[in-house]
């Protein structure tokens, strides 16, 4: 059993459906209010835990054999940080697997962990706990992927404009989401990269502003961009407690328009040996998903209702009127 935690964001979704493609077995750890029951349609399992409950995480990994953490935070709240969630919660996972006798954890980090902002920090003391654990391992350090600027071209869609915190002309090897989901799954066997720290990009290198135009392009829109200086930027994220969540991720997207952030394209594929996907394809298939979700009869025509988080129902052709109530949620 392959147990996934993060399961409901972009990376790690992905990664349940890269993994339930191969017909390996596959329990997806998430969150109570979540929406799992999009990944109703995989034929994973499910397993209500939280990374900040350190006993559903023992109990989510019994008969567990590889853990797969993709676990993130996009924007902080009071209970659900970097630090709490990304290095407290990481941490207790990690022991967890130790308990439960798991036999090898890929974490999922990201590259620039050497830099300040908060979400760089978690990352690395994150890493450093997987391998001082003496669980096997493999870590990721993975690019950026093509949903971050994906969210930005919906926001010049919605708002008519963005303002990003850089210049944008840094280079970058944006990560297609499905490329990153394949080197995970490949992670968990092969030999080559057993406690390895990997720095993973995709094959194109781009500037962070052409993935951004090249998002826009992909929603046929006209990528209308505001750039706030690298310095106002910086003074920015010095603001007090009461918006730190918001100078916390602006200080996180700060290093992605600011910093040359590069992986050796021949390495990964060296180190893999799979094809990489092509960065335009990739972002266009993520958005036509992105832009489902959005949209309430579209987003209807692939829910897998969530009554029926057991069962496997082809998207769109269940009669939800019809459908009995599903079981009753749990009190524990």
């Amino acid at each position: 059993m392959i147990a996934v935690t993060g399961a409901t964001g972009h990376v790690g979704s992905t990664i349940v459906r890269t993994l339930r493609q191969h017909n390996l077995p596959v329990r997806a750890i998430v969150r109570k209010g979540s929406e799992y029951y999009w990944l109703n349609d995989t034929g994973c399992t499910f397993f209500f835990a939280d990374l900040r409950d350190p006993q559903s995480l023992k109990r989510a990994l019994r008969d567990v054999d590889f853990v797969i953490s993709a676990s993130n935070v996009p924007l902080e709240s009071q209970d659900n940080n970097h630090r709490v969630t990304t290095v407290e919660g990481n941490q207790a996972l990690f022991e967890a697997a130790i308990e439960k006798g798991v036999k090898k954890m890929v974490l999922i980090s990201c590259m620039g962990v050497d830099f300040s902002p908060p979400a760089f920090q978690a990352r690395r003391i994150a890493e450093e706990a997987l391998i001082q654990s003496g669980l096997d391992y493999t870590i990721l350090r993975a690019c950026i992927h093509e949903q971050f600027f994906l969210q930005l071209a919906f926001r010049i869609l919605d708002e008519g404009s963005v303002r990003v915190p850089g210049h944008g002309n840094n280079q970058l090897s944006v990560l297609p989401a499905t490329d990153l989901a394949n080197m995970a799954a490949a992670s968990l066997d092969m030999e080559s990269v057993q406690n390895q720290v990997i720095t993973v990009g995709g094959a194109q290198t781009i500037s962070a502003m052409e993935a951004l135009h090249l998002a826009s392009e992909v929603l046929n829109i006209t990528p209308k961009v505001t750039t706030i200086p690298a310095v106002a930027a910086k003074l920015a994220t010095r603001v007090g407690k009461p918006f730190r969540r918001y100078a916390n991720r602006t200080a996180e997207h700060r290093i992605w328009f600011t910093e040359d952030l590069i992986a050796n394209a021949d390495q990964t594929v060296a180190a893999y040996g799979l094809p990489t996907a092509n960065l335009r394809e990739a972002m266009s298939h993520t958005a036509t998903t992105m832009a489902d979700l959005r949209d309430p009869e579209r987003r209807e025509a692939r829910m897998v209702h969530p009554q029926f988080y057991a069962t496997v129902y082809e998207p769109g052709t269940a009669n939800l009127s019809d459908l009995a109530d599903g079981p009753a949620p749990r009190k524990d």
